[in-house]
């Protein structure tokens, strides 16, 4: 492990995410960090977070809070959303966290029943911002 790269040092070239945090050199998605709340039939549609890191943080219990839902994936050549089904479909234990990178096509599945809570947060290095590829895809992330 010690002669692996950690993420931070992968994705913003030091071992100091809290270095970064703290001389305000992240830079965040709008309105976030920020807690999202899903009710009966509250889902996310699908997208990407054109950040370097999203960080997904489940604040209840899938077992006994909630319904369906969870947190869809697509694989990076997948054809699209709206053609295929997500490759998985994830619903973390209360207090487990899902580290991406931005450019991942995602999506918030809806509950059925229940409250879902998840604490999203989704940044870059404010030097080293970089957006998704965006070639030969519409602005939903689809193979055009």
């Amino acid at each position: 492990d010690r002669d692996q790269p950690t993420i931070s040092e992968n994705l913003f070239s030091t071992n100091s995410l809290e270095k970064l945090f703290l001389e305000d050199q992240l830079h965040w998605s709008s309105r976030e960090p920020a807690v999202n709340i899903y009710t009966n039939g509250g889902e996310f549609l699908a997208h990407k977070d054109a950040q370097s890191l999203t960080i997904l943080l489940s604040i209840t219990c899938p077992e006994t809070s909630f319904e369906g839902g969870g947190t869809a994936f697509w694989s990076q050549d997948a054809r699209g959303h709206r053609v295929e089904e997500p490759g998985i479909i994830l619903k973390p234990k209360m207090g487990t966290a899902i580290l991406f990178g931005g450019c991942v096509t995602h999506a918030g599945v809806a509950i059925s029943s229940g409250i879902r809570g998840v604490l999203v947060a989704s940044f870059s290095c404010s030097s080293d911002r970089k957006d998704c590829q965006t070639e030969q895809r519409d602005i939903y992330g689809d193979s055009m």
